[in-house]
């Protein structure tokens, strides 16, 4: 890092001797860029993080995309952060397209993506870095924790048939870590979260980058796959930590859901080789006007205007996928082991996880999983229960803290501790309900 960015290598190689000040001086050269948009006050806590790297400052360069933030955001940076390059966009162009400029712009063999609202540990860049050379692959991804590290953001991606990227462990509690915990090697995974990757900026450029057009959410997902499809290969470093600051896209729930939606789909078309597609596709298309179905008040609107511009842009997405195709070096049942919970629902409710029962059973789409799973269409119903469990309480926890700060810093917020008190009550009930079927399916 540069001197304005701190010294933090050099006391690394006073510590750890001549050895350690070898490997340091092998490093290779990295680009860490940091998308913002109207984060001035994100980026005053997250570059300093960055400064404090235990990497060569010889060897790495950080480079903000300003996304057409109107906080004075460039010019605090250009004023508090000389050493950082500063890439502008006169329009909010989206978490994809920034980074896929910033890495064309960028000098390192190797292009660090962290998010404006993320606090790196000192060591992350010296754990993902020999992590991603020594394996070969083409992109890593390390465990997030809240801003506390008191519960896991990121602990491994998922994702299920129709798309939809999770994190099975996100809100849970960290257990005390054990040294064994700690030094947990590298492993496949299907995706690394955007949030917190390292690439190979050459593969990663080869590959398309993130698709622009996803603009936000799930483009890690597809890079992912599309990685695995080419012959390459993704990485989960849990030993590499960053702590997230969450909603620092400043998106609002509706919008999120509508780009969740609409990108998952585009990836399902442009990912599944054809017979998989014929066998996905109604189905992913039935599940999202069930979740139009189902989803309470307006916010059914949101579901049914995705399905709507997903027709839209469906030439489009043809011909991507003809691009991506002809790049395949790896069959479908070699990457769909990585999926994890292929049969998750990613909507909550008995009602919709009947309706993806029968969609999965009528399509033979557990079969596609079966060999790699342990399972058959006839165990599926029980959609792994136990998880969503899990995830339901993770949530409530969160909700649950959410409400006692809102309690304590929010005097006349009322509506919003109702709001929360009510959610939290709802997803209790649906915790008994799911605890309860969970049961009966085991008997």
């Amino acid at each position: 890092m540069s001197d304005a960015l701190g010294s933090a290598p050099a006391r690394v190689a006073a510590e750890t001797g001549g050895a350690a000040r070898s490997a340091l001086d092998a490093a290779p050269q990295v680009s860490i860029i940091v998308p913002s948009w109207n984060g001035r006050a994100l980026l005053a806590e997250s570059l300093p993080a960055i400064a404090a790297l235990d990497y060569p400052r010889d060897r790495a360069e950080v480079l903000v995309f300003d996304n057409g933030s109107t906080d004075g955001s460039v010019a605090w940076l250009r004023a508090t952060w000389p050493a950082v390059r500063v890439l502008e966009s006169p329009v909010n162009v989206g978490f994809a397209a920034a980074c896929d400029r910033a890495a064309a712009a960028a000098a390192g063999e190797l292009v660090a993506f962290v998010n404006n609202d993320l606090r790196l540990a000192p060591d992350w860049l010296t754990q993902m870095t020999p992590a991603l050379v020594a394996s070969g692959a083409a992109a890593a991804g390390s465990r997030i924790l809240d801003w506390e590290g008191r519960r896991y953001d990121f602990d491994g991606g998922t994702m299920n048939f129709y798309g939809h990227g999770a994190t099975p462990r996100h809100g849970r509690p960290v257990r005390a870590p054990t040294p064994a915990a700690d030094a947990a090697a590298p492993r496949p995974a299907l995706f690394a979260c955007g949030a917190a990757m390292l690439v190979d900026r050459a593969r990663f450029l080869a590959s398309g980058g993130f698709d622009p057009d996803y603009f936000a959410y799930f483009e890690d997902v597809d890079l992912g796959w599309r990685l695995w499809l080419e012959g390459e290969r993704v990485l989960f470093v849990p030993a590499a930590l960053a702590y997230h600051r969450h909603h620092g896209s400043g998106l609002d729930a509706d919008r999120r859901t509508a780009l969740l939606e609409a990108n998952a789909l585009a990836s399902v078309v442009k990912n599944y080789d054809e017979a998989n597609l014929a066998r996905v596709l109604p189905a992913a298309l039935l599940l999202l006007e069930a979740r139009a179905r189902l989803a309470p008040g307006e916010r059914a609107a949101v579901y049914r205007d995705t399905l709507a511009r997903f027709l839209d842009a469906l030439p489009a997405l043809r011909a991507k996928r003809a691009a991506v195709q002809a790049r395949r070096r790896r069959p479908d049942h070699e990457i769909v082991p990585l999926f994890g919970e292929p049969l998750r629902p990613s909507f909550f409710g008995r009602a919709y996880w009947r309706e993806q029962v029968r969609l999965v059973r009528a399509f033979g789409i557990a079969a596609m999983f079966a060999e790699s799973e342990g399972t058959g269409t006839d165990d599926v119903s029980d959609g792994r229960m136990d998880d969503f469990i899990d995830e339901l309480q993770g949530r409530i926890e969160e909700l649950e803290s959410a409400l006692a700060a809102a309690r304590r810093e929010v005097d006349d917020g009322r509506a919003e501790n109702g709001r929360l008190a009510a959610e939290i009550a709802r997803l209790r009930e649906e915790l008994r309900r799911t605890a309860a079927a969970a049961e009966r399916t085991r008997r």
